[in-house]
C-alpha cells in the first residue's frame, strides 16, 4: 500500500471538527488582521506616505500563512504523528517571526547578490547551451532542473553539517525540539541565501524557461513544508523518489544513529552518497540540537556570529 500506519480512517465527524475548529482560528486572527491593516493604511491620507502596495504585499504573506495553516494545521489534527503535541507548541512563535520576517531579508539577499555575480560572470554563460536546454520538453527540463538543483542542495548541506562555522548557521534550523509544519520556516537568512545562491546560478546557466523555475519554486515551497509536519504519513513508495516527513523526520532526528542521514529533497542523491536512512516501522525519539540554540527570533539571527561557540 502506498500510505501505511492508518488502522482507522477518520470519521467524517472528526474531518468536520477539525476543519471548524481551524477555520474558526484562522477567521478570529484574519479578522483581527484586518481590523489593524484598516487602521494602518489610513496612512495613505497623507501625500508623503503611501504604503498601500506595501500593505497589498503584507497581507498576501498573511492569507498564504493561514492557508498553510488550515491546510496542514488540519491534517495534524486528523493523523497527528506525537498526539501529545500542542498545536501552539514551544517555539511556535519564534517560526512565525521567521516565516514574515525571513521572506524580506532573504528575498533582497538573494537578489543583490545575484545581480552581482550576473555583473561579474555573465561572460560564462552559453547561448548555445541554453537554447538547447529551452528546446526540451518541459517535463524533461523540470526533471533535469530538480536534479541539479537538488545535487546543489545536498552538497550545500552535507558540508552545514561537516563545517562548524556553517553548522553554526544550519544549527538554527535544527534547533526545533518539536516539528510540524512551521518548523520549515526556522532557518538563518545567511544559510537561505547561500542555499538560493547554489541552486539558482546552475539552473541559470543551464537557461531552463521561466515556467521550469516557476514549477520548481513552487514544487520546493510546498515540499518542505510537507515534510517537517507533525502527521503519522509512511509513503513507502516514495521514500527514495522525494523527501516524505518519514524520511526528513529522520534528518532532524538527535538519535545517534541517525545524524548526518537524509540531506537531499530526492532521496536517491542520498542512495548515491550512503547517507539514506529510513528505519522500517519506526520515527524518531528525539529532535533538536545539543548546543544551547537561543529561543528568540533576533536571538538566533546573531547566534552564528557570537564567538563563544
Amino acid at each position: 500500500m502506498l500510505l501505511q500506519r492508518f488502522a482507522l480512517k477518520p470519521k467524517p465527524r472528526k474531518v468536520l471538527k477539525a476543519l471548524q475548529i481551524n477555520a474558526f482560528k484562522t477567521f478570529l486572527v484574519v479578522r483581527l488582521l484586518e481590523k489593524c491593516s484598516k487602521f494602518i493604511l489610513k496612512a495613505r491620507d497623507y501625500d508623503c506616505i503611501d504604503i498601500s502596495k506595501h500593505g497589498n504585499i503584507a497581507m498576501k504573506f498573511v492569507v498564504s500563512f493561514f492557508v498553510l495553516w488550515l491546510l496542514f494545521g488540519t491534517l495534524e489534527w486528523l493523523f497527528p504523528l506525537r498526539k501529545e503535541q500542542k498545536h501552539f507548541r514551544q517555539g511556535w512563535l519564534t517560526d512565525v517571526a521567521h516565516f514574515f520576517c525571513n521572506h524580506i531579508l532573504i528575498n533582497v539577499g538573494t537578489y543583490l547578490i545575484m545581480v552581482f555575480l550576473y555583473v561579474l560572470f555573465k561572460g560564462l554563460i552559453s547561448h548555445p547551451l541554453q537554447l538547447a536546454v529551452r528546446s526540451q520538453p518541459a517535463i524533461l527540463q523540470f526533471a533535469e532542473a530538480f536534479f541539479i538543483a537538488q545535487l546543489a542542495f545536498y552538497a550545500l548541506h552535507r558540508l552545514a553539517h561537516a563545517i562548524p562555522w556553517l553548522w553554526r548557521f544550519h544549527a538554527i534550523h535544527h534547533s526545533s525540539a518539536e516539528l510540524d509544519w512551521l518548523a520549515s520556516a526556522r532557518l538563518h537568512p545567511v544559510e537561505a541565501i547561500a542555499v538560493n545562491i547554489a541552486v539558482g546560478i546552475p539552473l541559470f546557466l543551464m537557461g531552463f524557461t521561466r515556467e521550469t523555475f516557476g514549477i520548481y519554486l513552487v514544487f520546493s515551497a510546498i515540499l518542505p513544508i510537507l515534510n517537517h509536519s507533525n502527521t503519522r504519513f509512511q509513503f513507502a513508495m516514495l521514500n527514495r523518489i522525494i523527501a516524505t516527513p518519514d524520511f526528513h523526520h529522520w534528518h532532524h532526528s538527535n538519535d545517534r544513529e541517525a545524524r548526518d542521514k537524509n540531506f537531499s529533497g530526492f532521496p536517491i542523491i542520498d542512495l548515491m552518497f550512503g547517507t539514506y536512512y529510513v528505519p522500517q516501522g519506526k520515527f524518531p525519539n528525539t529532535y533538536g540540537v545539543d548546543e544551547g540554540v537561543p529561543t528568540r527570533y533576533w536571538q538566533q539571527l546573531l547566534y552564528p556570529f557570537r564567538a563563544n561557540h
